[in-house]
């Protein structure tokens, strides 16, 4: 008897924790951590990376954290600091090198106004998509969420309260 199964997928979640992050986006990285980690259950294998002008790894590729355990970490985060989307990508880009899994996937949660640090484009290789949950209704902001979604083969969908992340989140891993 044989058992059939989806391939298993590589997701690290970048949350954006500068200081464009505050009050309800917090919660909202919260939610969307909740929704990689508990959705994905055994079909996927999850980082969590927090970053301003560095990244902070919450849980490691290939490693579970109890979700209550991470998502209260997420929620003790204040926004502080300069945002380096470059550091945030090379972050996940060795996180993802670690999955076993062919299909490696980040999401960034993220203004995309990147205030220090290299061209993220260039912090691209070892991600296979990158998708794009974009948290600020600024045209400067969607403008950049956009165009680095589009370089890195994935979508960018905006979620600008907790009530959105959910719906979002399905579109981006669906």
């Amino acid at each position: 008897m044989r058992r059939w199964g989806a391939a298993q997928r590589a997701i690290c979640l970048l949350v954006d924790r500068s200081g464009s992050m505050q009050g309800e986006a917090v919660a909202m990285a919260a939610l969307a951590a909740a929704a990689v980690v508990i959705a994905g259950g055994e079909h996927s294998d999850c980082s969590v990376v927090a970053f301003s002008d560095r990244p902070i790894v919450l849980q490691s590729q290939g490693q579970r954290r109890l979700p209550p355990e991470l998502i209260g970490e997420l929620l003790t985060l204040r926004g502080h600091g300069t945002t380096d989307l470059a550091s945030a990508l090379a972050a996940a880009a060795g996180q993802l090198e670690r999955a076993a899994s062919p299909d490696r996937l980040a999401v960034l949660m993220s203004d995309c106004l990147a205030t220090t640090g290299n061209d993220p484009v260039t912090s691209l290789r070892g991600i296979d998509r990158l998708h794009i949950l974009g948290t600020s209704p600024d045209e400067d902001s969607l403008a950049s969420g956009r165009a680095l979604a589009r370089r890195g083969q994935g979508r960018h969908v905006v979620a600008l309260h907790a009530t959105e992340i959910a719906a979002a989140m399905s579109s981006l891993l669906a």
